[in-house]
């Protein structure tokens, strides 16, 4: 059975514009046995948010999948936005050396599904060179402007004051109907890098990464306490809905 038969109903607490978010935690996860099925992903990774979705200051959830054609990687992991850098460090600080699932208990960062685990802490809205607010703050203007021309659903501008290192994440709206076709366009075209090249220009940065890929699942704690869903399914029924099936053991 499904969790919901309309999973991407019912939203509630988020509305267009702004958000008031000072944290972000990014996490990649390389997945170790590539017989895990997509349906198992998502049924543990909702299993994993019926806790880790009502930890303090968490205001979102994207959770990414991408195949590596190349390598034969599977890759997933998160990227969650914070109230406060504060709050996003306390997670990372909670999920590795706190949270413990399956039977036996392991902890959450050392499940032998996971090949690698690797995350790390943002602030937003901030860069690292000495004249960093101004020049950001006039770059953050410019960003937004060009991620609503490119049809980007929303863009998170992000800095690790101990690496300097700047992130840049977007979010594109689906283009037509949820349809495996229109998935791998959509995937396509979310390959965009003017903002990047800006980035780049003005900061003097060289591009590290890109994980761009279909974001199976969105968390939604703000939704849940309103009395909405908590949780969206962007690309259902492309990818399945939730399943009461499952059992963490069973991936292992």
């Amino acid at each position: 059975m499904s969790t919901s038969s309309e999973p991407n109903q019912n939203i509630r607490g988020y509305e267009p514009g702004e958000i008031a978010a000072k944290g972000c935690v990014t996490v990649d996860i390389v997945i170790a046995d590539l017989g895990v099925t997509l349906q198992a992903l998502i049924d543990s990774q909702y299993v994993d948010s019926k806790t880790m979705s009502h930890r303090p200051g968490i205001i979102l959830k994207y959770l990414p999948y991408l195949y590596d054609g190349i390598t034969g990687k599977l890759l997933t992991g998160g990227l969650y936005l914070f109230d406060t850098y504060e709050d996003a460090k306390d997670y990372i600080r909670w999920a590795s050396e706190e949270f413990e699932v399956g039977e036996p208990k392991v902890k959450f960062t050392e499940q032998p599904m996971f090949k690698s685990f690797t995350d790390q802490v943002w602030k937003t809205w901030s860069c690292s060179e000495p004249d960093a607010e101004p020049k950001l703050q006039s770059l953050y203007a410019k960003v937004k402007n060009a991620a609503e021309t490119g049809n980007a659903a929303s863009v998170w501008l992000l800095y690790d004051p101990s690496t300097r290192k700047v992130g840049l994440q977007l979010a594109f709206r689906k283009q037509g109907v949820a349809e495996p076709s229109a998935a791998a366009r959509d995937l396509r075209d979310a390959g965009w890098t003017a903002l990047g090249d800006v980035l780049s220009q003005q900061l003097h940065l060289k591009p590290l990464f890109d994980r761009t890929g279909v974001l199976l699942t969105l968390w939604l704690p703000r939704s849940r306490a309103a009395g909405g869903s908590e949780l969206a399914i962007p690309y259902y029924p492309v990818v399945p809905d939730i399943s009461h099936n499952y059992f963490r053991g069973s991936t292992h």
